[in-house]
């Protein structure tokens, strides 16, 4: 464990663009799980918003990493590639030298930036959003439905005249309403 820990460590040394997107996926794991620890531990929301605020924070975690990671690490895979052609090039810069390694190594680093605000501030939000509304549209629906009232049909309902369970027909109701002065 120690070597592989010691080899992780040296790799993430001599790669500065995997070390931020290692990073930033870390980041973004730990601040969802804190969101989400504290909106399930905070007493003052009640339990019907915990059951949309819960999903909705984990969904966003997991939507920001796995966007991070589907656009950062072809973006960075991309402009190694790019740099490795010559494509982007370094003025004067031999391609063994240090120098070179610490260009490319700026380049991921570039690279892991712009993937990181292009995922996280612009795709997440649009699909969150898109995503959210479908959900929000359904559980809204399915509230609607549950707030109808269901019969069954098999019995007849009754109509409380008295103390007596007088079946509802509407000459029985035209009698309650006259014995109560009501109008119909």
């Amino acid at each position: 464990m120690a070597n592989f820990i010691q080899k992780t460590v040296a790799n993430f040394a001599n790669d500065n663009g995997k070390f931020l997107f290692i990073n930033a996926a870390i980041g973004w794991f730990l601040a969802s799980a804190a969101q989400t620890f504290g909106i399930m531990t905070n007493k003052k929301i009640d339990k019907e918003d915990k059951k949309f605020l819960v999903p909705q924070e984990v969904f966003d975690g997991l939507s920001n990493i796995g966007l991070y990671a589907i656009i950062t690490a072809p973006l960075m895979n991309m402009t190694d590639k790019l740099i490795d052609k010559g494509v982007i090039s370094f003025r004067n810069v031999d391609k063994n030298s240090a120098e070179f390694k610490s260009l490319k190594g700026g380049a991921a680093v570039l690279a892991s930036f712009v993937g990181g605000i292009v995922s996280t501030n612009i795709l997440t939000p649009m699909i969150r959003n898109k995503l959210g509304t479908v959900a929000q549209r359904k559980a809204f629906k399915q509230k609607i439905q549950d707030a109808m009232p269901t019969y069954n049909f098999n019995y007849q309902p009754l109509f409380r005249k008295s103390q007596d369970n007088t079946p509802l027909r509407i000459s029985n109701y035209i009698n309650f309403a006259k014995s109560k002065n009501l109008k119909i």
